[in-house]
This record gives C-alpha cells, sequence and structure tokens, in this order.
C-alpha cells in the first residue's frame, strides 16, 4: 500500500506555511531552551515540560507565558504550574487492550 505524502502547502495557505517556517528559523537563532522528561511509575506515564520564556509562542503554546490549572480528559491529566506542566496519564494493561 503506498502512502501519499502531503505538503504544508496542501493544508496550509502559501503564506501560512512560510510563517510556519519563519518561526521555527526564529526559535532556532534564539536559542531558546527546553527541557522535557518523561518516565514511568507502575501503569502511570509522567512527563515534565518546561520551556523559557524566549520561546515565541509561549511556554505553553499561543503566546501564553504563564498558566496555572489543571486540564483533564479520558485517562490524562495535565497541570499547568506557572512555568512548568506535568502530564500524568494512564497505561493501558494487557487485559484492557484484549
Amino acid at each position: 500500500m503506498a502512502t501519499k505524502q502531503i505538503k504544508a502547502t496542501d493544508v496550509l495557505g502559501k503564506t501560512e506555511a512560510n510563517g510556519i517556517l519563519a518561526l521555527c528559523a526564529l526559535n532556532k537563532l534564539e536559542n531558546r531552551k527546553e527541557i522535557r522528561k518523561r518516565f514511568n511509575i507502575g501503569r502511570l506515564r509522567i512527563s515534565f515540560c518546561w520551556k523559557s520564556s524566549k520561546c515565541l509562542m509561549g511556554r505553553f503554546g499561543g503566546g501564553w507565558q504563564w498558566a496555572l490549572g489543571f486540564r483533564s480528559s479520558g485517562s490524562t491529566l495535565l497541570l499547568d504550574c506557572l512555568v512548568f506542566s506535568l502530564m500524568i496519564s494512564r497505561r493501558q494493561s494487557e487485559k484492557e487492550t484484549h
């Protein structure tokens, strides 16, 4: 089965695609710092994410530099702790997948 490659310009306009590329280039020039760690404790997967305030889209995306609160879905809890975020998710066991 052949896979079809999708170009950014197929989904986005040419101006939008160039803007995203420019944003990526500026992030690289700014030498923004980022820490991402992931580890497991039993069936829990815990992810830590900290981004520098120099990130052009903000620490939390969309230009947001500060966030405090939580979000949740089926098996995931996301904690925003002002300058970093923790994501805690429950992995499915073998019994649940069959």
